[in-house]
């Protein structure tokens, strides 16, 4: 399971949060993985997990994208391309799924990328957003990251 701790702060409140949605639905795969003699309900329930990491997914990684645009945060592109990397990722496991039925064993290698791309990620490359934010006049107001909202620049 991984645990929230303070170094995986960016600075960003609503990122932060975002974060740990993400965390929280990883473990919750984790869990599920753990039963012994899944129904076909628990799989559904495990790809339904998938898809919604995969949207969340998306809708954070443009919040944040725009966040390190608007700080001006030298690693953005490298984080662009973390994030094409893992959205990758999802996609190659959901062509698989529906091409070769569901293997377990699959699940389990995607949980186990997906647990270790967010923790290596954040580390590296997310917390490097944080002396921006800290250091901008407007850095507590990242209100403009909620998800849902629009988040093109103005």
């Amino acid at each position: 399971m991984l645990h929230w701790t303070e170094q995986f702060t960016t600075g960003s409140r609503e990122l932060d949060y975002q974060h740990q949605t993400l965390i929280d639905n990883i473990n919750d795969l984790e869990t599920m993985l753990a039963l012994k003699s899944p129904s076909r309900h628990d799989y559904a329930s495990m790809l339904g997990v998938v898809d919604f990491i995969e949207h969340f997914a998306e809708k954070h990684f443009a919040c944040e994208e725009h966040c390190m645009e608007h700080f001006r945060c030298p690693c953005r592109e490298q984080n662009k391309n973390a994030h094409a990397e893992f959205l990758t990722l999802l996609q190659q496991f959901k062509n698989r799924n529906l091409t070769g039925g569901f293997p377990r064993e699959l699940l389990i290698q995607l949980h186990a990328t997906m647990k270790q791309w967010i923790m290596e990620h954040i580390f590296q490359i997310d917390s490097q957003l944080k002396p921006f934010i800290k250091g901008n006049a407007s850095g507590a107001d990242t209100t403009f990251l909620k998800l849902g909202e629009n988040t093109e620049p103005a």
